[in-house]
């Protein structure tokens, strides 16, 4: 299989070894899931930048990185995802974000399940696949930490009198994109409680190349809290960095207000029924 043997040159695979109780209580953070095809669609969602913060306390796993100061992705998956979860305290530290994606991509979409497990401060990650249809065949691969700096805190007031709320289902979302102009510099979102209440723009150098214009009543709208008009563009590559998301998500929740500040969650439906998103913030371009 060409994806272990690059991880074996690296020294990333490594054959697996059983553990004792003993060590097993050593660990600072244990985990397992029974399926990994959630997170793995969250890791790759997230696989733009190489450096991931991965942040772990008992209310769950969450996953940041950032693109310099205008993008920022969060996975989060809450404690009731996994089948297992245990930690000590609130652990932090960074990861290779392609190492981990290829490490999870090693059965080639399989259903697996998998274990996880980390010692503290200066230890790497351990995580320990099985494919579910051969009990005679698990891999680990552990992989180096780094110590990271916090992520940029952004933030939309909850309170304010501008901020907009929408709803809509992912499968229909993501089919607007595609007919969008992917070659197009920038991209424009519009918010309204007038029509049109919500309005999506490609914008090139000369004028505007195409646009969708969905109405509050449209099925595709699953909530529709407009307080004022708000409208901002924003980088196309930037924005395209949110459609392995798009692709995985049952339903998105895009926030914004006056400031232009672009907040989207993409829900996606675990194999346990449990609480996963990636959150997206984008800022906008200057001239809003």
């Amino acid at each position: 299989m060409q994806h272990s043997k690059t991880l074996y040159e690296r020294g990333i695979l490594k054959n697996l070894r059983m553990l004792t109780q003993r060590q097993y209580e050593n660990f600072k953070f244990v985990a397992r899931l029974d399926q990994i095809k959630t997170l793995y669609a969250g890791i790759k969602a997230l696989n733009f930048e190489n450096n991931g913060k991965f942040q772990i306390s008992e209310d769950g796993l969450r996953v940041s990185v950032e693109e310099g100061q205008t993008v920022q992705a969060n996975l989060y998956m809450t404690a009731s995802c996994f089948a297992e979860f245990h930690v000590v305290d609130t652990i932090s530290f960074g990861l290779n974000m392609n190492i981990i994606s290829e490490c999870l991509g090693l059965y080639a979409g399989a259903p697996c399940s998998l274990k996880m497990f980390y010692k503290g401060h200066g230890a790497p990650l351990v995580l320990v696949l099985r494919p579910n249809d051969e009990v005679d065949i698990s891999s680990e691969c552990s992989i180096k930490t780094t110590n990271v700096e916090d992520v940029i805190d952004y933030n939309l007031d909850e309170d304010s009198p501008s901020l907009n709320v929408v709803f809509v289902r992912g499968p229909a979302l993501a089919n607007i994109f595609q007919e969008l102009n992917k070659a197009a510099d920038e991209i424009r979102l519009t918010l309204s409680p007038r029509q049109p209440h919500f309005k999506i723009e490609t914008l090139g150098v000369v004028k505007t190349e195409t646009f969708v214009e969905v109405a509050k009543t449209s099925d595709m709208i699953i909530l529709f809290n407009c307080r004022e008009t708000t409208s901002a563009c924003y980088r196309n590559n930037e924005m395209r960095l949110t459609h392995k998301a798009l692709a995985a998500a049952t339903k998105v929740a895009i926030k914004t207000d006056l400031s232009g500040l672009l907040e989207m969650h993409f829900m996606m439906q675990s194999e346990e029924q449990a609480e996963v998103y990636v959150q997206f913030y984008i800022m906008p371009l200057a001239d809003i």
